[in-house]
């Protein structure tokens, strides 16, 4: 989706909380879904060096993106990608909070 409508979007769906945590690429915050109160969590990244993989539908995905949805499901341990969003200067990952 065009980044505006990206915005929008995760600005009806999640309320994003205080800081958890941050690194070398990138910042953790606590999150609330609004349509049923879980409690997800955002990591935030700079879109700058990402690299991007085609996709089978013709669009392109960051590799951090593609290579976390091959490992969070079916293993336990691997924190879970609920949905990822990409803003102008960002990559939004809400993952499932452990």
């Amino acid at each position: 989706p065009p980044t505006g409508k990206a915005q929008e979007a995760l600005q009806e769906r999640y309320r994003v909380g205080s800081l958890l945590g941050h690194g070398g690429f990138g910042s953790i915050f606590a999150a609330t879904r609004l349509s049923d109160s879980a409690p997800p969590q955002h990591g935030i990244s700079p879109t700058e060096g990402i690299v991007l993989l085609p996709q089978p539908d013709g669009s392109r995905a960051p590799l951090e993106i593609v290579l976390l949805a091959k490992v969070s499901t079916g293993f336990p341990g691997v924190v879970q990608l609920l949905e990822w969003l990409e803003l102008p200067n960002h990559i939004v990952m809400v993952l499932e909070r452990p």
